[in-house]
């Protein structure tokens, strides 16, 4: 079978190759584009100095952020963007751990339920204007409020009443958020939770400013009114094209930051990408755009980095479908394929396949060893087992099963992944599946319309906890995701929130161990890998991170 499936992935990399060179007229413009953008953001000059001297940097990203306001991300994109905009109470330091950010300390009690911060003195917007205990306070409950539809109001569900305010059942007053005075805030949580501190550098927690936020309806949209307390503040917003940010001299840290500034240009194609690094027009390339050729040119080199991310890949089934309802039809579909010649054929980085979906480097509590390898796979790739489960399921050979539609995003590694994915089932199971592509903006909205079979995901991580894989397939998460709302996805609910309200790690990691397992035998999502990242970096740029929940940190950089 794996002869017959190389055979078979040769012939969809060759259908693939003849499609990129049938579209070879569309990439020429964006190619052409990527230098005229990157010499535009430099300033002119060759030296990456920047008008104004100081040391600027280049770094390249596949797409624009999906948004700039910290209330309303859920994005890996925008993640990266505003990790260099905004400092929570706790940030990302050089080593990748946590450090101080806002808060000069912190305080816990006993029972673990309240915390204590002061913050640290001098604290100011890139405006000039004082920050204070207050804005926090704000911004936390504005992401909480019904009516502001964050998609990240679910990372404050831990504060007291976080929960409840948002479905209408509590006040803004009743939410465990308070400012006592500017340098003190004081937050309640709903049960302990051991993680809460990697939280609070989480872009859910950055704190916004009230008169920015409510003076201006698009106060994201330009530079004039856009305010951060970040190690870099925007300078400009060209849209489609680049972001430019400068060193903000109001942040508190201002003084250990080495860059005058990093441009951002959005490069759709891989080619494009790496043509303008190869041309110098580029000094940092983000992993969404480093695909076969970068690595074939740069594999083993210096200038190719890699990192590996608490993150998995995968693939949301639409339960709500009544073809995709049945639990052993979605089961044969995951163990039908064949991993690892997707993985180290195709993925540029060669990540490692996934048979779970917790990722490696969480710790499983209680015993200082890696979860995932104490746990171990939860599933195996059997094409005969998948076989019985479709002719169980009353589709022998994939006879009367409808064509599936899978959508993905528009970019050449993903396409190519999801090719083979539907040679695979076609030999394997005799499962047709029609493939159809959107760029991402458009395709998150797919998504969230349920207008899919099949549809690409990923999560990566935000602090080192498996609820912050786990916690994807809660209820309120599923219904703009894979559907997955049947008895077993509120079992599946009830122990994620069971987990949540103890303190005794071995009776927590046994709720995460059991609930995985029943994830993995619903299968309401298909793992394809463990994340990893890559960033090719040009000599003499060094301190940029990638740190192990994905994002791009520029703060501690410098440039030679």
């Amino acid at each position: 079978m794996r002869k017959n499936l190389k055979v078979l992935l040769s012939l969809v990399m060759a259908a693939s190759m003849l499609a990129g060179c049938g579209g070879q007229k569309s990439e020429k413009p964006a190619e052409s584009g990527a230098a005229e953008r990157t010499a535009q953001a430099s300033g002119g000059k060759e030296d990456g100095t920047g008008s104004e001297g100081g040391k600027v940097m280049t770094y390249a990203m596949q797409k624009e952020p999906e948004t700039l306001d910290p209330t309303m991300n859920n994005y890996a994109t925008s993640s990266i963007v505003l990790q260099n905009l905004f400092t929570g109470l706790m940030q990302i330091g050089p080593d990748g751990g946590l450090i101080n950010g806002c808060a000069e300390k912190y305080e816990m009690s006993e029972d673990g339920l309240e915390y204590t911060f002061t913050l640290r003195d001098g604290l100011k917007w890139s405006d000039g204007s004082p920050l204070t205990a207050g804005d926090f306070e704000y911004a936390w409950k504005r992401t909480l409020a019904r009516d502001t539809a964050s998609p990240g109001a679910w990372y404050l569900f831990y504060l007291k009443n976080g929960e409840a305010y948002n479905e209408g059942k509590a006040s803004a007053g009743d939410v465990g958020v308070k400012a006592e005075d500017d340098k003190t805030l004081k937050v309640t949580l709903e049960n302990p939770t051991a993680y809460f501190i990697d939280l609070t550098a989480v872009t859910a927690y950055f704190p916004v400013k009230k008169d920015a936020v409510e003076g201006q309806e698009a106060w994201t949209k330009s530079a004039d009114t856009y305010v951060s307390n970040g190690a870099f503040r925007l300078k400009e917003i060209n849209p489609q094209a680049s972001y430019v940010l400068e060193k903000n001299p109001e942040y508190i840290d201002a003084d250990t930051v080495k860059l005058a500034g990093v441009n951002i240009v959005f490069i759709e194609s891989a080619e494009a990408a790496l043509s303008a690094y190869n041309a110098g027009e580029v000094d940092v390339v983000d992993n969404t755009i480093i695909q076969t050729q970068a690595q074939s040119q740069y594999g083993g080199s210096d200038e190719l980095k890699s990192y590996d991310l608490i993150g998995t890949c995968y693939y949301d089934f639409n339960c709500e479908k009544d073809y995709l309802s049945d639990a052993r039809v979605r089961k044969a579909l995951a163990m039908s394929l064949n991993r690892d010649v997707i993985n180290q054929s195709i993925v540029a980085s060669r990540p490692e396949s996934s048979y779970a979906f917790v990722p490696h480097g969480i710790p499983y509590e209680g015993s200082g060893e890696d979860y995932r390898t104490t746990v171990g796979s939860l599933f195996t790739e059997d094409v005969e087992a998948a076989k019985a489960l479709m002719e169980e399921a009353g589709y022998p050979g994939g006879e009367g099963y409808p064509t599936l539609t899978l959508i993905t995003q528009n970019d050449q590694e993903k396409k190519d992944v999801a090719q083979a994915m539907q040679a695979m089932w076609k030999e394997n199971l005799g499962v047709n599946v029609e493939i159809v592509t959107f760029e991402p903006k458009v395709y998150w909205d797919e998504q969230t319309a349920g207008s899919f079979d099949i549809c690409y995901d990923g999560w990566t991580g935000d602090y080192p906890d498996p609820s912050t894989n786990l916690d994807c397939f809660l209820l309120q998460r599923n219904e703009t995701q894979c559907r997955w709302l049947n008895d077993e996805a509120k079992e599946y609910d009830s122990m994620m929130k069971e987990a949540r309200s103890l303190t005794d790690n071995k009776k927590r990691m046994e709720l995460f161990e059991t609930g995985e397992k029943l994830l993995m035998e619903e299968m309401p999502i298909l793992p394809l890998y463990y994340r990893n990242a890559q960033l090719l970096v040009k000599p003499g740029c060094e301190g940029v991170i990638k740190t192990y929940i994905g994002h791009t940190i520029f703060k501690y950089a410098d440039k030679q």
